[in-house]
């Protein structure tokens, strides 16, 4: 590693490429959240869903930054504690009054923190410095285990879904065994389908609620949820080039959650597929630039940290878009740098900003 002097912009100190995807994808956000204001723009309202983004992105900006003097070593120096202080905060929200029916965030007035958008980036930092140090992978199991259930009490299946595949694809990397990583993967299955048959049959048993026991079941009945239902039919709206651009648009459907959950749907409606594939390729594009890290970094640390982000964000993605399509049941996960919500912004800000630090330590620019 190389410790130099970090300045705010250019190769020596931003990875320009890091830094103005980064953007880009928050444009994107505020561009498709601005066709779901009717166009009335920026209102400086707490209301005004763009507004609120905007506000996001720059905090988001500032966290990019900030994370860009806050060396590596530091960084691992402090996983520990940091994933003290977020399952602290995640068995603290299970004392808190539900919101929507659910434990999910701290209300804090005009803003809600949700900290297992948090835990995910968290848990990657954390996972990366004790793999990275040989520790008992039996304890980190149980370590991890432990704040999945956590998540799943709140309840959240779909973050706890996506903790656990990012944890095991962080295993794949490591010295492990094949057939303690088939065992694993086998047990994980089983104790899933176990936590359903309880959470069906015992009354008073969190472990998976009856909603979500409800929505497997509308999902394999041959009803489909309503909200991909209508995400389709917008989708399928969209046509080639979408609508945005079109003298007189089609007229739009009602999806449900359409800035957060299903707001690859909106996208997809005013941009079409070309628009899509445009999307889906700049995110393809940073994938391969992160795996440049995994070639030429000699840290351990850094290449479970890039192979964590990668698996993080993709497995999000891949599940977003699977929920809005229909392809497997409503999640609630949001996609990444699109979806309205500060929580999530501000956690991906963290993975760019920890991302752009890499790259500054292994000299890797443009």
């Amino acid at each position: 590693m190389n410790n130099r002097k970090i300045t705010l912009l250019g190769p020596q100190g931003t990875n320009i490429f890091i830094f103005l995807i980064f953007l880009f994808f928050n444009f994107i956000s505020w561009f498709t959240l601005y066709t779901l204001t009717d166009f009335q723009g920026l209102e400086f309202e707490v209301d005004n869903i763009l507004t609120r983004q905007v506000v996001f992105s720059i905090l988001s900006v500032i966290v990019f930054f900030l994370l860009t003097y806050l060396s590596i070593e530091n960084l691992q120096r402090y996983a520990n504690f940091l994933f003290f202080v977020i399952v602290s905060l995640l068995g603290a929200l299970l004392f808190t009054q539900p919101k929507l029916g659910v434990r999910r965030w701290f209300d804090l007035g005009p803003i809600d923190v949700q900290p297992s958008e948090f835990a995910k980036v968290i848990i990657v930092v954390f996972v990366a410095n004790l793999l990275s140090k040989n520790f008992n992978k039996g304890i980190l199991i149980s370590l991890i285990f432990g704040t999945v259930l956590l998540i799943n009490f709140q309840p959240d299946l779909g973050t706890a879904l996506i903790i656990s595949f990012v944890f095991l694809s962080m295993l794949l990397l490591s010295n492990i065994k094949l057939r303690y990583m088939s065992l694993l993967l086998i047990f994980g299955v089983s104790l899933f389908f176990i936590f359903l048959e309880i959470g069906s049959r015992v009354d008073n048993v969190n472990l998976v609620t009856q909603y979500q026991i409800s929505r497997l079941n509308e999902f394999f009945s041959s009803d489909l949820d309503f909200s991909q239902s209508q995400s389709r039919l917008l989708i399928s709206s969209g046509g080639l080039f979408g609508q945005y651009f079109v003298a007189e648009n089609i007229d739009k459907v009602f999806v449900p959650v359409e800035t957060t959950d299903f707001i690859f749907a909106a996208f997809a409606y005013n941009f079409g597929f070309f628009g899509i594939l445009f999307l889906i390729g700049l995110w393809g594009l940073l994938f391969s630039r992160l795996g440049r890290i995994l070639t030429v970094s000699n840290s351990d640390f850094d290449k479970f940290v890039i192979a964590g982000f990668i698996a993080l964000l993709s497995f999000q993605i891949i599940i977003n878009i699977s929920t809005v399509v229909g392809l497997i049941p409503v999640t609630g996960l949001p996609f990444p740098l699109l979806s309205l919500g500060g929580s999530s912004m501000v956690s991906i800000a963290f993975i760019f900003g920890i991302t752009n630090r890499i790259f500054i330590e292994n000299n890797i620019t443009i």
